[in-house]
């Protein structure tokens, strides 16, 4: 299962490279004032986490699944592999929070804001993850596209629907401002170990639509 996972990583080396680029760009640019270290934080955290969904359409160019099915290897692993990656570009996305975290604290910032945001984007790109891969081993990669833009927008447009519609004025968020930091990260933590939960059901289901997938 190793080399399966070091597969993917010699698939996505050139745009891994590319990414280390764009982030040394967009922390430069952060350390100067142009940008919010969070907001590059969260860009870049949600970045990380879809790149698993690249390597299906890199898998399906070179009918990858064809060849897979005909090597000693069972179909559990594959998928198995397929999630090892994600949980190990998981971990860099989580290491990369912690030095913003550092950085931050050099730079006379908030940790813990960085931290906060690092734990919301976290949860969130587990969560797109969570639903994509399924889709991704069902549809393709190209027909599950539709659905990573449906997951993206759609909440973006139901808040602007939300807001404009006068929805959310009797909605007081004023008591989180009073939380100690402490307590506002641990809850904050909830949310990325929720989409650690639920990439154990979309594991499972990615399990069963592999076994019964023909190729």
């Amino acid at each position: 299962m190793t080399g399966l996972i070091w597969k993917d990583f010699l698939i996505l080396r050139k745009v891994l490279r590319a990414y280390a680029l764009f982030l040394l760009f967009y922390l430069l640019l952060s350390v100067l004032g142009a940008f919010d270290l969070s907001f590059v934080l969260s860009f870049i955290q949600v970045v990380i986490l879809v790149l698993p969904l690249s390597t299906f359409s890199y898998d399906e160019y070179a009918r990858w699944d064809r060849y897979a099915t005909t090597l000693p290897l069972s179909r559990q692993k594959l998928v198995s592999a397929r999630y090892g990656f994600t949980l190990l570009l998981l971990l860099c996305a989580a290491a990369f929070g912690g030095a913003a975290c550092v950085f931050s604290s050099l730079l006379d910032q908030t940790p813990g804001d960085i931290l906060a945001t690092t734990l919301v984007c976290l949860g969130t790109g587990i969560f797109i993850v969570d639903v994509m891969l399924p889709l991704c081993y069902k549809l393709g990669p190209e027909r599950a596209r539709p659905f990573l833009f449906a997951i993206v927008l759609l909440p973006l447009i139901v808040l602007f629907a939300a807001d404009k519609l006068d929805l959310l004025s009797g909605l007081d968020l004023s008591w989180l401002d009073h939380m100690p930091t402490t307590s506002l990260v641990g809850m904050l933590a909830l949310v990325p170990l929720a989409g650690l939960a639920g990439m154990a059901v979309s594991y499972l289901i990615s399990c069963r639509i592999m076994e019964k997938k023909e190729f």
